[in-house]
């Protein structure tokens, strides 16, 4: 990394802290506790790592404020703020905004129609095609070879990878960032059965997503048969995500890998999805629901609960019902030695 901080910055970066240094100090750059020299920047979230402070050559640590009385004997830089994990964050975004570049402006290889509107410092890579009547806001930055159809609307700040499909009319809000490959908008998977064939069903809404989402690589974003499919603000999808036509998801939801959504479900605000679960068409889900990896959701969830399993349950019943499943071998012997031919009355 070429970049380089005073501490002082970091902390301007980091917020409302308590530091125990030189704010002078030059960091070169973040590493983890165990590979750190003394001119790069490390942080400390949780005890079962306290060991490794003692013993790391980092010259400044984020520190969780918790860990204080532990980190003592720890003789660099130190930052202590109430989260340390989300101070790290911001600190890797210093570097993050360096190695990603100065905007590059227009590329004379992308494809811009006369009638689109660009903003301030947009930047728009090689091969990329932005259709007519696009609207892209300032200072957001779309890779090379991406497609954004005609009448697409894309916020401030936002950040659009390589390869990713924006089709027409979908609405994207400001800091969003799509990862590569992704698909905003793609026809709704909608068919009716006519005649022993499935005839395709027109698929003329859109994709709303709104500010600081996230869409992991690949992920699939359907647009509404009719109207739009919403993503909430603050909402993270992961890789491969798949979110059905019509759905709704709330603020603040998390999807993990490879979960999907059929279509026309609804998310409440906070819920969080494990990797692989799947949760069936016209489905509603209660703000702050937690649902476990590969769980099956097949019927509304009106209050907030913590699911697992397939049909998926509360996790208390899941738990119950797993601990007999292992004792079915046991179980099975002990009724088979009793079956009505081992008995004397044939009962």
């Amino acid at each position: 990394m070429s970049a380089s901080f005073t501490l002082d910055k970091i902390l301007d970066v980091v917020g409302p802290s308590e530091f125990e240094g030189d704010r002078d100090r030059v960091v070169l750059g973040p590493s983890s506790l165990t590979e750190a020299s003394s001119d790069n920047i490390s942080f400390l979230a949780d005890a079962k790592h306290v060991f490794l402070a003692a013993s790391t050559k980092a010259g400044c640590l984020v520190i969780s404020q918790k860990l204080r009385s532990e980190t003592m004997a720890y003789g660099g830089a130190k930052i202590f703020v109430g989260n340390a994990q989300e101070a790290w964050a911001k600190v890797l975004g210093l570097w993050e905004r360096e190695l990603l570049g100065p905007p590059w402006g227009i590329d004379e290889k992308a494809v811009v129609s006369r009638t689109a509107k660009l903003g301030k410092n947009v930047s728009i890579g090689a091969l990329t095609v932005i259709e007519d009547k696009v609207q892209i806001a300032d200072g957001t930055v779309i890779y090379p070879q991406c497609y954004i159809g005609r009448d697409v609307a894309i916020g401030a700040d936002s950040v659009i990878y390589p390869q990713v499909v924006i089709r027409e009319r979908c609405r994207i809000g400001n800091r969003v960032i799509i990862q590569p490959g992704a698909i905003i908008g793609g026809d709704g998977f909608g068919f009716v059965p006519a005649n022993g064939r499935h005839v395709k069903v027109p698929q003329i809404g859109i994709v709303e997503i709104e500010d600081d989402v996230e869409i992991g690589a690949n992920a699939t974003i359907d647009r509404a048969m009719m109207g739009a499919t919403r993503i909430g603000a603050g909402t993270k999808l992961d890789n491969l995500v798949h979110v059905g036509h019509n759905s709704v998801l709330g603020k603040h939801c998390l999807m993990a890998g490879q979960a999907g959504l059929a279509g026309s479900v609804t998310l409440g605000d906070g819920v969080v999805m494990g990797g692989q679960v799947a949760i069936k068409d016209h489905t509603k889900i209660a703000s702050g629901t937690m649902i476990g990896g590969q769980a099956g959701v097949i019927g509304d969830i009106k209050t907030k609960d913590v699911l697992m399993g397939t049909p998926a349950m509360n996790l208390r019943q899941f738990m119950k019902l797993q601990a007999l499943i292992n004792k079915l071998p046991e179980i099975y012997d002990f009724v088979k030695k009793r079956s009505p031919a081992d008995t004397p009355d044939g009962r």
